[in-house]
């Protein structure tokens, strides 16, 4: 019989910098309870393997590069979770004294909860969308039901053995969001409590730098993947309205055009004259959503972020994706007996 109680898994990418204080915040928390502490890392080239092994705790690693991911990540730790429950957390988090506790007490509570987070609390502000999510965090009731727990959480592992999968491998963001629509549709419920739950150290960057650097690494790209794995599901609609902002473009422009053949009809409009309506339409556009997000730079940020994501989903919308019930090869490192050994 199994009694380990909770396991945490650990997602890493050359954390050197914070891998320590994440590992030592979780054997902290872990402490009145049998767990398991997994770290995955998904090829780290700098010394975040070196430190993790002065802990015990199990560190297990991709086998192939092309399998790395955010989705497969999470799912690999997944594969060799053995707890009741699993807590899902970042190698630049750290978990905030006591969350645990109040998180498992939640879970035992109500049982139709397949899943709980609390305040992601940012260590620095650098762009809009971290004082976006700031702002959020510090106005979150008591209690609030959520579609997904981005960030990470604790989760029940039976209502994730109900759903097949934890995090779907193919996709490099949006897993928790695809996550959340797998477990509505059997009738299951995400939540957050107004607890302190993690530190996020984050990226020192940008919203640019941020949106390049997401360009370049894949995660942008998400967007046409996540679409493309909710056709023929029960919850491709629920899909579709979070997706709302990568065919606002598409949306906008078809108004826009629209308008233009109707009014040709009445008014002989010159190349000129669309133009200059167009981009008309779209200052338009930029003013609403300026007096909506309180913030005239923000407004165009998301207007530039929403077009970035409709050609990032164009691109990847065709694109194949290995099966997310397909298991992910992996190789484990360390475990606690290595470290009993060394010590």
């Amino acid at each position: 019989m199994n009694d380990i109680q909770i396991t945490f898994i650990i997602k890493a990418l050359n954390e050197e910098n914070n891998i320590a204080a994440c590992i030592e915040s979780c054997i902290r928390e872990a402490q009145p309870y049998l767990s398991e502490i997994i770290l995955v890392d998904a090829l780290s080239t700098d010394n975040t393997i070196r430190i993790a092994k002065q802990y015990p705790i199990r560190i297990v690693q991709f086998l192939d590069a092309n399998d790395i991911g955010c989705g497969a990540t999470a799912q690999l730790g997944y594969q060799h979770a053995t707890g009741k429950y699993i807590f899902l957390i970042d190698g630049d988090m750290e978990v905030c004294d006591g969350f645990l506790d109040h998180a498992l007490k939640f879970l035992d509570e109500n049982l139709e909860i397949a899943g709980v987070g609390g305040k992601l609390l940012d260590t620095q502000i650098f762009s809009a969308e971290d004082q976006r999510r700031a702002d959020s965090y510090q106005k979150l009731q008591e209690l609030e039901f959520v579609s997904h727990l981005g960030g990470g959480g604790v989760y029940r592992k039976s209502s994730i053995e109900s759903v097949r999968y934890f995090s779907h491998r193919g996709l490099k963001a949006f897993e928790e969001a695809e996550l959340g629509l797998r477990l509505s549709c059997k009738g299951l419920k995400l939540a957050r409590i107004s607890k302190d739950a993690v530190l996020h150290t984050g990226h020192s960057e940008t919203g640019l730098q941020r949106l390049k650097r997401q360009w370049r690494n894949g995660r942008l790209a998400a967007h046409g993947t996540f679409i493309r794995g909710a056709l023929r599901k029960k919850w491709w609609l629920q899909c579709f309205k979070q997706m709302w902002f990568v065919f606002a473009p598409l949306f906008i422009n078809l108004l826009i055009i629209s308008f233009l053949v109707i009014s040709s009809v009445f008014v002989d409009f010159t190349v000129l004259h669309s133009i200059v309506f167009f981009i008309t339409s779209w200052l338009g556009v930029l003013f609403l959503l300026t007096i909506k997000r309180g913030n005239l730079n923000v407004a165009a940020f998301s207007i530039i972020t929403w077009h970035a994501a409709l050609v990032a989903a164009i691109f990847s919308f065709r694109k194949k994706v290995k099966s997310p019930y397909s298991k992910i090869e992996s190789c484990e490192l360390f475990s606690p007996t290595d470290f009993n050994n060394i010590s």
